[in-house]
């Protein structure tokens, strides 16, 4: 049987780890930072791994459309894919979900992961390459 042979071309990434609680304006800050990074170098995605925070038990729906809305401030700067790592709870996972749903609203190309590896992966080039006989 041949094998099949996969590459990976990791893009570039504007790479930004939190640790600590995370409310809203931590997480308004978070955005006006990413925002700035976007500002220097166009045409890279972005990775924000969260997986060392934590979130209020109060967050909330309302919470998630005001974060969306202030992302979608700058969206023209967010134009490449947006992958969140994030632990791999039920409740951190529910409320990442809520912000993805806002996010696809307004367009952006927004995953979540709990695997660091996948995050790195979805936004990175994989051509197949089909096995030559010998």
């Amino acid at each position: 049987m041949p094998a099949m042979v996969k590459i990976y071309k990791v893009k570039d990434f504007i790479r930004k780890t939190e640790a600590g609680n995370i409310d809203l304006d931590r997480s308004m800050e978070i955005i006006h930072e990413l925002a700035a990074a976007a500002t220097f170098h166009t045409g890279h995605n972005i990775l924000v791994d969260m997986r060392e925070t934590t979130i209020a038990d109060d967050d909330s729906i309302g919470m998630m459309l005001q974060l969306a809305v202030e992302m979608a401030r700058y969206k023209s700067l967010f134009k490449g894919k947006i992958a969140t790592v994030v632990p791999h709870e039920e409740k951190r996972l529910a409320v990442a979900m809520q912000f993805k749903a806002c996010l696809d609203l307004k367009g952006f190309q927004y995953e979540v992961f709990t695997s660091f590896e996948d995050a790195i992966n979805w936004p990175s080039e994989i051509k197949e390459m089909s096995p030559t006989p010998l």
